[in-house]
């Protein structure tokens, strides 16, 4: 019996082992090589290490701005889109009313393509003197990502016993203070999910940036990116040092809301 729960400890370890390393490699690799003074150095551990490609970055005059560029736009569109998504997640997953059936439509609109409607998209920018501007940016981050963070949160105001709301309600709560009170601070793990998805993903946008900004000093860091690939070659090192660099913002903001997105997967409540 011990021989058998060695044999499974071995194995579980083994595979965990290939499983972080099939994930790690990647970065693992990414970081060796924006430590290589040269950009044929193809060994396995650089034969000269370097920081000069992070020092030259951070001295940039486009790289830092582009990164603040790209906080601003993920920062404003989680400010702007969570009490639009808590008042139309909390209609659907505890207000029964006529045309409620019509919430699946929420997880088809996600699925139009962005580029399609992307000429009437930039024309209504214009219209509404929002072109070359980074609040250009945030309403359509916003626009697109309100259909799919509505549905999730709607589930997750669906959870919670009615009863403890009904119970505010003769306290004397009204509907807005109980929303306050006591669906929020039990849908911790939802909020988690929606603003760590809206992170990222506007945070990676390169599309909307890319047809509503012009002005260098406006530009975000996927075009930043972009721009370090050359026509006729590339630094590898230097490009894979901004890659490791943009990581980190995200990375940052994953860590801080781990604990209530980790339990938003599982749809376990924080107590």
């Amino acid at each position: 019996m011990n021989r058998e729960k060695r044999r499974t400890v071995f194995f579980r370890t083994f595979w965990r082992i290939i499983i972080a390393l099939f994930v790690l490699l990647p970065l693992l690799w990414g970081i060796r090589t924006s430590l290589c003074a040269s950009n044929y150095d193809r060994s396995f551990i650089p034969k000269e290490i370097t920081l000069k490609h992070y020092k030259d970055l951070l001295k940039s005059p486009t790289f830092l701005p582009g990164i603040w560029n790209s906080v601003k736009v993920s920062l404003l569109t989680i400010l702007i889109l969570l009490p639009i998504v808590t008042l139309a997640s909390y209609a659907l997953g505890r207000m029964r009313f006529h045309g409620r059936v019509l919430e699946r439509i929420l997880l088809l609109l996600p699925l139009l393509p962005a580029i399609a409607i992307l000429i009437p998209l930039v024309q209504n920018m214009h219209t509404l003197g929002l072109y070359n501007h980074l609040m250009g940016v945030i309403v359509l981050n916003v626009v697109f990502l309100l259909p799919f963070t509505t549905y999730l949160l709607k589930n997750f105001m669906g959870l919670m016993s009615k009863s403890v709301e009904e119970a505010a309600f003769v306290d004397g709560c009204t509907r807005f203070s109980a929303i306050v009170y006591i669906i929020l601070p039990n849908t911790l793990p939802g909020f988690a999910s929606v603003m760590v998805y809206c992170f990222i993903n506007s945070w990676l946008n390169y599309l909307y940036p890319y047809a509503l900004i012009a002005d260098m000093n406006s530009r975000t860091m996927p075009q930043i990116l972009l721009a370090l690939i050359g026509q006729y070659g590339n630094n590898y090192p230097s490009l894979t040092a901004a890659s490791i660099l943009t990581m980190l913002p995200p990375l940052l903001f994953f860590c801080i809301f781990q604990k209530w997105f980790i339990a938003g997967l599982f749809g376990s409540s924080m107590k």
